[in-house]
Formats: C-alpha cells, structure tokens, sequence
C-alpha cells in the first residue's frame, strides 16, 4: 500500500481532508508512452519465437536473400550488369510496368 505503484508514468497530486485523512481531489498528469509497438511488435515476436522454437524456418529467408543478391548484385555469376549499374531508364521502365501490375490488372480483373 505504501510503495511504488507499478508501471506508472506522468505525476498525480492529491488534496487530503486533514480532519479525516481522506484524498478529497486527485489529478493525474499521465505521461503518454514514447513508443507503441502494438500488433507490430507482437507480430515479431511471434515470428522471433517460432525461428527460435524451429530454426529450420529460417531457411526459405536464408535462401530468398541469396537469391536477391545473385540476382541483382552479383558481379560474374549471371551474364549482364548487376541492378546497381543499370540506367535510369531501365529503373523508370520497372516501375511503370510494376505500377500497371499491380494498379491496373486488378481493375481489369485479370486473371493469374
């Protein structure tokens, strides 16, 4: 009753009856939290404890980064520039082709 309350934040002051020892008015200032992290945070460690648990779930991201970095940094393993040397051009040209993919093919309802 007399320590700390727990996971507080911000200050409270209290006016006391002093005849009866009794909190008459109280205010609280609570101070908001700096960060929330909310279903994001739990998400990850969702996923955090399952790669703990089994880490053989770990493998399709291991190989995904591979795969990314044959692919587009790679300087000798595939023919051709890797995505760093190509033009501006070609960079505006994946863009508006992923733009109607993802935009356009939908209000078509297209069908993949």
């Amino acid at each position: 009753e007399n320590g700390p309350v727990p996971f507080a934040r911000g200050c409270s002051f209290y006016k006391v009856d002093p005849s009866s020892n009794l909190i008459v008015e109280g205010y609280d200032f609570p101070e908001p939290a700096v960060v929330k992290g909310g279903a994001f945070g739990l998400r990850v460690l969702s996923i955090a404890s399952k790669l703990i648990d089994e880490p053989v779930r770990f493998a399709p991201f291991v190989l995904w980064i591979g795969y990314v970095y044959v692919v587009f940094f790679s300087d000798g393993i595939l023919p051709g520039k890797n995505a760093l040397a190509l033009e501006k051009r070609t960079w505006e040209e994946v863009r508006n082709l992923s733009l109607n993919f993802f935009y356009v093919a939908p209000l078509l309802k297209l069908k993949f």
